[in-house]
């Protein structure tokens, strides 16, 4: 018991550090899986589960190593925003900058620079599809929030060849050759 009391500081930031590593780990795991470092809802987040440890350590003892821990969690989560570790990140991407009135070949230009065919992930397979493929003809576009009632589909499918990313797909609605409407399916 003594030597508890001795090192008591040691061993709580040996606590902390572990802690911190633990969610850095949970961290590095959304984003691979979900691109999660796209939002701000996930830094938010993430701050806040290592203010809960580190505060009231903080307000405790007043010891600057719990600010040093907690920017240098900070700024290491904040580093995997700029670290690519699966197609989902530049795929989340690609769907986040189409904007309504884009065109199909702005989408298309969008779509390469994000996936470049000789790039590190395998560029994701497209379709486009129209009203003669049945596949427009059941969408209710207020139930969806489109514009208008869309006449043609782009459909890109991530990765058809492999299992963890079959099933990710985007969505883009065209009338008369504009986005009126996208949407985003994860796997």
């Amino acid at each position: 018991m003594k030597y508890i009391k001795r090192h008591a500081d040691k061993i709580e930031l040996i606590v902390e550090v572990i802690f911190l590593v633990v969610l850095f780990l949970l961290g590095f795991f959304l984003d691979y899986k979900y691109a999660a470092s796209l939002s701000w809802k996930y830094y938010l987040f993430m701050t806040f589960l290592a203010l809960i440890l580190l505060l009231p350590v903080y307000l405790k003892s007043q010891r600057k190593q719990e600010l040093w821990l907690f920017i240098g969690f900070n700024l290491s989560l904040f580093a995997l925003y700029f670290i690519t570790l699966s197609p989902v990140k530049p795929f989340t991407q690609f769907y986040l900058d189409i904007k309504h009135g884009m065109t199909i070949q702005e989408v298309q230009t969008r779509f390469n620079q994000r996936f470049p065919k000789d790039g590190r992930f395998p560029q994701p397979e497209s379709q486009l599809l129209d009203e003669s493929h049945g596949v427009l003809e059941n969408i209710d576009p207020k139930a969806k929030g489109f514009l208008a009632l869309p006449d043609q589909l782009l459909n890109y499918i991530l990765d058809p060849n492999d299992g963890r990313y079959n099933a990710e797909l985007v969505n883009v609605y065209f009338k008369d050759g504009k986005v009126v409407g996208m949407e985003y399916l994860p796997d």
